[in-house]
C-alpha cells in the first residue's frame, strides 16, 4: 500500500472516530442518551442495542439459550466489544443461572483457525450444556465447534465433515519474470516475509507450513476423539476432507442423530429434566440503529479490514475451511 494511501485510511479513522463521538448515544436502546465522552469504537460496539427473543414461552428459571453460527466463522463472530457476536453469547449464556443448555445452531462452512479455536473454547468452558442443530453446512471448522455438544442432531441432507486444515497462496511469480518485472527483498533472515503474490515459496517454507497445518490438523483431531469418544485413529480414517451427509455422519458416528430443531428440543428438555423451558436468543436490534450510524459501522469495518489486508499480505493463512 502507498504511503499517500496510508494517509488517507489515517485520516478517514480520525474522521470516522470524531463522528462516533458526535452521535454517542445514538445506538444505544431506545430513549436513552450517552455522555459524548464515551463515544469511542469500544463504547461505539459494545452500545449496540441486542434484542432479546423469545423463541418458545416457558419458564423464566428453566432457559435453553439458542446461539446461532451463520456464515463463515470469522473475526466478527469472536469480537469481544460487539454485544451481538457469537463469544458474548456464550459469555451472556455462562453468567446467567437461568440457562440450563445452550442450543447451537450451525449452518457454515467454517472458518478461520484461530476464530474457530477460540469459539470452541468459549463452548467447552461455559459450564453449560451445549447441543448442536446442524443445518445445511457445517463443514470444517463448523464440526470443530460442534465438538463442545453433549449431542449433535441433524438432517439427512445436512453436509458436514470436511475435516482437515488448508492453506492456500497464490503466486505471480512466473508471470512478472515473463514480462521482465523482479521484486527484490532484503530480509534479516530467510524466513522473514516469504511469499506472498510476488514470489514462489521455497520449499524450505513449504515445510513450515506444512507442520503447522499438521499441528492444527491434529489438534481437530483430538478435539474430535474427545468429543464423540472415539479414538484418534478412527477419527484420522474419517478425517481426509471428505464430506459426509446427514445419514453418512451417523453411520459414521460422528453425529447422534437425524433430527429437527424441535426435536433437540425435547431432547434437551427430557436430558435435562426441564418441565417447561423457555428458549430465547439474542439478536442485533437493527431497527434501533440510525441510518449514520450504520453508515459508520460500515465504514469501520471497510477500513479496519483494509487494514488486515494490507498486515497478512505476504502471509499464507491457516482455516479450517471446506
Amino acid at each position: 500500500m502507498k504511503f499517500k494511501n496510508k494517509r488517507l485510511i489515517s485520516a478517514a479513522i480520525v474522521v470516522v472516530l470524531v463522528i462516533v463521538s458526535l452521535i454517542g448515544g445514538t445506538v444505544g436502546s431506545k430513549g436513552q442518551s450517552k455522555d459524548a465522552s464515551d463515544g469511542y469504537l469500544a463504547d461505539f460496539l459494545m452500545n449496540q442495542t441486542v434484542h432479546k427473543l423469545t423463541l418458545k414461552e416457558g419458564s423464566g428459571s428453566e432457559v435453553i439459550q439458542k446461539i446461532s453460527v451463520e456464515g463463515e466463522i470469522g473475526s466478527e463472530m469472536t469480537n469481544t466489544y460487539s454485544r451481538g457476536s457469537i463469544i458474548n453469547q456464550i459469555k451472556v449464556a455462562s453468567a446467567d443461572p437461568n440457562v440450563k443448555a445452550i442450543l447451537l445452531s450451525v449452518n457454515t462452512p467454517g472458518g478461520g483457525v484461530y476464530e474457530t479455536a477460540e469459539i470452541y473454547n468459549a463452548l467447552k468452558n461455559s459450564g453449560k450444556d451445549v447441543y448442536v442443530s446442524m443445518k445445511k453446512q457445517a463443514t470444517s471448522g463448523g464440526y470443530y465447534v460442534s465438538m463442545a455438544a453433549k449431542k449433535i442432531f441433524a438432517n439427512t441432507e445436512t453436509t458436514t465433515g470436511s475435516l482437515g486444515v488448508i492453506m492456500s497462496y497464490v503466486s505471480a511469480q512466473k508471470f512478472l519474470n515473463d514480462h521482465g518485472i523482479k521484486q527484490e527483498t532484503i530480509r534479516s533472515g530467510e524466513q522473514k516475509a516469504i511469499g506472498g503474490l510476488l514470489e514462489d515459496l521455497p520449499e524450505s517454507t513449504r515445510k513450515i507450513y506444512q507442520e503447522q497445518n499438521k499441528e492444527a490438523y491434529d489438534r481437530f483431531v483430538k478435539a474430535i476423539a474427545q468429543g464423540r469418544s472415539m479414538s484418534e485413529d478412527e477419527v484420522r480414517k474419517l478425517a481426509d476432507g471428505r464430506t459426509y451427509t446427514g445419514t453418512q455422519a451417523v453411520e459414521n458416528k460422528l453425529i447422534d442423530k437425524i433430527g429437527t430443531e424441535e426435536d433437540l428440543i425435547n431432547f434437551i428438555k427430557e436430558d435435562k429434566k426441564l418441565f417447561n423451558p423457555k428458549v430465547i436468543e439474542l439478536r442485533p436490534d437493527k431497527a434501533a440503529e440510525s441510518l449514520l450510524s450504520r453508515f459508520v459501522k460500515a465504514t469501520m469495518k471497510s477500513i479496519i479490514s483494509e487494514l488486515n489486508s494490507e498486515a497478512t499480505s505476504n502471509q499464507v493463512e491457516r482455516s479450517y475451511l471446506g
